[in-house]
């Protein structure tokens, strides 16, 4: 029998498609991705939530060195500084580096001090500036770094806006804060000249007792240029019977008055206020009329609230209390010593002022107790850690009329004469400074000689 073969049906071979050729369309789809998300990413908001480099300079600051009795922040605070300046570079900033300063204070429970860095910088951005942003970044530090303060300020005669940035820590058992950074933020079109110009008044070259002073005078380059200092025109009586010093306290707001204040031709001593919308102006003023700058130190005062919304408070821990002198104390340039705005609180516990009074002895400044309240501890506690001090004796103008601040003039002569010197306080206002004015040849006369109130201190 015959076998039957059954024949499959003969497929036709399809065309072979070149080889990779069904991928290819996938691969231009998945590039055109890429691309548009890399656009976004350069051309849309530079805060997109990826991490960049000053992210991770934030999230890897340093932690204190402690030793047991010191407490090093140095490496700490440049690090922050350094993520700071990265950040605002990320953001399109022109950042200018305008002086970096050691900074220290004492630490009262070893006996040590705590070390660390300030540095300031000139920030011109691309764009408004957004303290939102800033915190945001800040943020990523897991709340070691924070805005400490916000205020209006002049650079060069320009407006601009000073961001102190602080370094939070917990040390001896009180919450400490460390002013790493000040950013003076430009308007968005002010560039080139302007900061360099700043940048020159901050690293002018001086020697390293220049440097001391410098320091001590807690000079800021918020003029033009530091102004030059004349010698105040004055006549002297004939016979000095006694010694009057004259200080002019809440400096600051009125620049009318303080000019007329500049003409009256005796040395006064001029107390001016912080975080006021003429410090700067007021303290550059009085130096190039030849007067002694103080600062006007905010401080509690008692049964009250202060009338400043920053002030050294009974509530405050020492490590608090003075890094808040510090920050009051680097607001007016040129002084050489403060005095206390308010404080009939603070300025009879003991503790808040040897806290104040660290201060004041690392920085070389005099202290003037305004006496507030009779009870206060403050020249005592000044003179036993070594800082030159004095009191004053009378205020001159608690009753404003001219006639009466006068009188008061009168009294405060006398004074020196019986005790051979004094100290009165008035305050930066039209009557004070024509009873001033009208005032110095009758004291002449009898024998007063007008002085420096550092003039009388010890």
């Amino acid at each position: 029998m015959k076998k039957t073969t059954t024949r499959r049906p003969r497929q036709t071979r399809q065309p072979r498609r070149p080889k990779g050729s069904s991928s290819r369309p996938w691969v231009v789809l998945l590039c055109l991705i890429a691309l548009c998300i890399g656009a976004y990413w350069l051309a849309g908001d530079k805060d997109t939530g990826r991490e960049t480099s000053s992210d991770r300079q934030m999230e890897q600051i340093e932690t204190v060195r402690d030793d047991g009795k010191d407490a090093v922040y140095t490496d700490t605070s440049q690090e922050l500084s350094d993520a700071i300046a990265a950040w605002l570079k990320e953001q399109g900033a022109d950042v200018q580096e305008l002086k970096r300063e050691e900074r220290s204070e004492d630490r009262q429970a070893t006996g040590g001090a705590i070390y660390w860095t300030t540095r300031s910088t000139a920030v011109t951005p691309s764009e408004p500036f957004s303290r939102e942003k800033l915190e945001k970044f800040l943020q990523k530090s897991g709340g070691k770094a924070s805005i400490y303060r916000v205020t209006q300020t002049k650079l060069d005669g320009k407006d601009a806006v000073e961001y102190d940035i602080a370094y939070f820590d917990t040390l001896d058992g009180d919450p400490l804060y460390l002013v790493t950074d000040k950013l003076y933020v430009l308007p968005v079109q002010e560039k080139g000249g302007l900061v360099k110009n700043i940048k020159d008044i901050f690293t002018e070259s001086s020697s390293p007792d220049d440097e001391k002073k410098q320091q001590a005078e807690t000079k800021k380059a918020v003029t033009e240029s530091k102004p030059e200092q004349t010698e105040p025109k004055q006549s002297h009586p004939a016979q000095v019977q006694g010694r009057l010093a004259i200080v002019i306290d809440d400096c600051g707001v009125d620049l009318d008055t303080l000019s007329r204040m500049n003409s009256i031709p005796v040395p006064l001593t001029y107390a001016v206020m912080p975080y006021k919308a003429h410090t700067a102006e007021a303290a550059a003023s009085g130096y190039s009329a030849g007067r002694k700058i103080f600062v006007h130190m905010p401080m509690q005062p008692l049964n009250t609230t202060s009338s400043e919304e920053i002030f050294i408070g009974g509530d405050m821990s020492d490590s608090k209390i003075q890094a808040t002198a510090n920050e009051i104390l680097d607001q007016v340039p040129y002084a050489v010593g403060m005095n206390n705005h308010q404080g009939s609180m603070a300025t009879a516990d003991e503790r808040i002022m040897k806290s104040v009074m660290s201060v004041m002895r690392q920085r070389g400044l005099a202290f003037l107790d305004s006496r507030t309240n009779s009870a206060s501890v403050g020249e005592q506690t000044a003179s036993a850690m070594g800082v030159m001090t004095g009191r004053n004796n009378l205020f001159i103008d608690n009753d404003s009329d001219v006639a009466s601040i006068k009188e008061r003039l009168r009294q405060g002569g006398d004074m020196a004469i019986r005790n051979g010197s004094a100290v009165v306080i008035g305050h930066c206002r039209p009557n004070t400074a024509q009873a001033l004015s009208e005032m110095v040849d009758e004291l002449h006369a009898k024998g007063v000689d007008i002085v420096f109130v550092t003039d009388l201190m010890s």
